[in-house]
């Protein structure tokens, strides 16, 4: 049994045509080809992927000895509520009716605001010449 999967190391989807096999294994190359000696090993790998893609297999629905990730693709896909999106949470109030506390904010920023254009009205007047 194989432990490398070609669709894998070419980064595209089991079953995917040779076409598209060309495009990943170029893209890939590209890249490796830039490390020179160091990049080798790797270009081995994509050759041999490439080589594997080529070959098909025949029934692509029937083929075990090659995993596929994901095995199911709309597993990932999140519709509604659910271990990895859970519903929002509402939290108790830990300090009481807020009413009261808002309104005295509410005041102090209102007499803030006020004294701040008594202030900008102040600054624009002038004093008459006698």
């Amino acid at each position: 049994m194989t432990y490398r999967n070609p669709y894998i190391i070419l980064g595209i989807p089991f079953g995917s045509s040779r076409e598209d096999a060309n495009v990943a294994f170029a893209r890939k190359a590209r890249a490796l080809r830039r490390l020179g000696p160091a990049g080798r090993p790797q270009m081995l790998d994509l050759t041999w992927a490439l080589n594997q893609v080529d070959e098909g297999i025949s029934h692509p629905e029937a083929a075990m000895e090659i995993y596929r990730i994901p095995a199911d693709p709309d597993a990932f896909t999140v519709t509604g509520n659910g271990v990895l999106a859970p519903p929002a949470e509402t939290l108790p109030r830990r300090y009481g009716p807020g009413d009261a506390a808002l309104d005295a904010l509410r005041r102090a920023a209102a007499i803030e605001y006020l004294r701040y254009l008594v202030l900008l009205r102040a600054s624009q007047i002038h004093a008459p010449a006698p």
